[in-house]
């Protein structure tokens, strides 16, 4: 038996999703501000290579263990203006995040 499904069509905007600044090779102990995008949200993500943590801070300076530390494989997800808010900081080098904004 087959039955037809009549859904109310709608559209979302969600934006315009760019492509990953991808951030590579992050120096030890060295705080790293992401260049400057205007966007309304931006996805943060850690390479699954990576071999430890990597602090990120909002609008300051990132400081080991004083804000939000990514693992390997973690994404995170928040509200922003601009891309230039964002501050990491690794203890051990080489590791790498990807940054995707939307706006």
């Amino acid at each position: 038996m087959s039955e037809e499904f009549n859904y109310q069509s709608s559209t979302v905007n969600i934006g315009v999703t760019k492509v990953a600044l991808v951030t590579g090779d992050i120096a030890a102990d060295t705080d790293l501000q992401v260049a400057a995008n205007a966007c309304k949200r931006v996805l943060i993500k850690a390479f699954t290579t990576n071999t430890g943590l990597i602090w990120i801070d909002f609008g300051q300076a990132a400081v080991d263990l004083d804000c939000y530390p990514i693992d390997a494989g973690e994404t995170i997800s928040v509200p922003l203006t601009n891309t230039d808010k964002i501050h990491m900081l690794a203890k051990i080098v080489n590791n790498k995040i990807a940054v995707v904004y939307s706006n």
